[in-house]
């Protein structure tokens, strides 16, 4: 089953890679019908990704919500799977030139803290665990969609509608995504601090984790709020939309790296 999981990864890896190639020929050539092929070969991987989680699942008898390993498989997959499902509903083809390649920095350093599948320990053993990680893969996924139309919105600079997006603006395309993504970031606190109590007695003791989540969401509900009020627009939103994904990524791998705590599993 290891080997079956590691097979499933390392071409579902490859095929990003190879769809990620397609992305960055259609974004440079312009070529509108080849997006097609690169959204073939990116659903594809998809799929073998997919089935690698399955596989993990059944081989660990539970869900892979354990490490940071798996975290990252997980993370990875969920902003794969809004991503087609946006192409498929809003036409965003053209933040796969930006998602694809997050994808490979995200499985790429998954490779480098791989685990094998453990038994849970007694703190992850909780349903608030599932809940609170399904919440941060629907938020950051998001959260990375919004980085993508963000940085695609400022190397356009007028941030006006393409032939990709199907009449819908990145500036619009950024709002939906944190307006969709918030909610979620939202429910991460909550469950997270509900687990917290029920594995350490306390909902809140300001681990680096719990305070970077906190910042997180103040970025995002700083961009909302501003961002509904009219004060902010254009390029000063997508900055700051840029910053809070900046804060979502140290969340992950720089409090993990820099200052373990609580959360160090």
């Amino acid at each position: 089953m290891p080997h079956l999981e590691n097979n499933l990864f390392f071409y579902a890896f490859l095929l990003y890679l190879l769809s990620s190639v397609v992305y960055l020929a259609v974004f440079w050539f312009r070529a509108e019908r080849a997006y097609r092929l690169a959204l073939v070969i990116f659903a594809v991987a998809l799929i073998l990704h997919t089935a690698a989680l399955l596989v993990r699942s059944i081989e660990g008898s539970r869900m892979p919500f354990a490490s940071m390993y798996e975290f990252i498989l997980v993370f990875s997959w969920g902003t794969a799977a809004l991503y087609l499902f946006g192409c498929w509903k809003y036409k965003i083809h053209i933040t796969g030139v930006l998602v694809l390649p997050l994808e490979i920095l995200f499985l790429g350093y998954a490779l480098t803290v791989k685990t094998e599948a453990q038994p849970l320990v007694p703190a992850l053993q909780s349903i608030w665990l599932q809940l609170h990680v399904a919440a941060a893969v629907f938020a950051y996924g998001l959260f990375a969609l919004s980085f993508a139309a963000s940085a695609l919105y400022l190397i356009f600079q007028k941030g006006k509608d393409d032939y990709f997006i199907a009449a819908r603006s990145l500036d619009k395309l950024i709002y939906y995504f944190i307006a969709a993504g918030f909610p979620f970031m939202t429910l991460v606190i909550i469950t997270g601090a509900i687990w917290a109590e029920e594995a350490w007695g306390t909902w809140w003791n300001w681990d680096p984790k719990e305070t970077w989540a906190l910042v997180t969401w103040l970025i995002y509900a700083l961009y909302l709020h501003f961002r509904r009020t009219k004060q902010w627009s254009g390029r000063a939103a997508a900055w700051v939309a840029l910053a809070g994904f900046i804060a979502v990524i140290f969340t992950l791998f720089g409090v993990t790296l820099l200052m373990p705590g609580a959360h160090s599993y």
